[in-house]
């Protein structure tokens, strides 16, 4: 079973492409199953398409100002939940 830094690392540096494939498969189920790099994997999944996207369109004129509301809704959705661990 992977360990949580080590899934961490590959997560981060992109190299669990080049996992063989029952590696992979193992550190896909530690991703299912453990709550924190479940977490951290879908952070990292947000922040690469964010950059994709901030990438295509960096050429374009800025945004336009976002609405009020819609930083509540990102302010709320960016406060730290914790983590029962027992």
């Amino acid at each position: 079973m992977w360990r949580c830094k080590h899934v961490a690392n590959a997560l981060a540096e992109h190299h669990y492409w080049d996992l063989p494939w029952a590696k992979r498969i193992g550190l896909k189920m530690h991703v299912y199953l453990c709550v924190v790099c479940g977490r951290f994997h879908r952070q990292v999944m947000v922040m690469q398409d964010a950059a994709h996207l901030f990438r295509r369109h960096e050429d374009q004129d800025p945004p336009p100002p976002m609405p009020p509301e819609a930083k509540e809704r990102l302010r709320r959705a960016m406060e730290f939940e914790p983590v029962d661990r027992k």
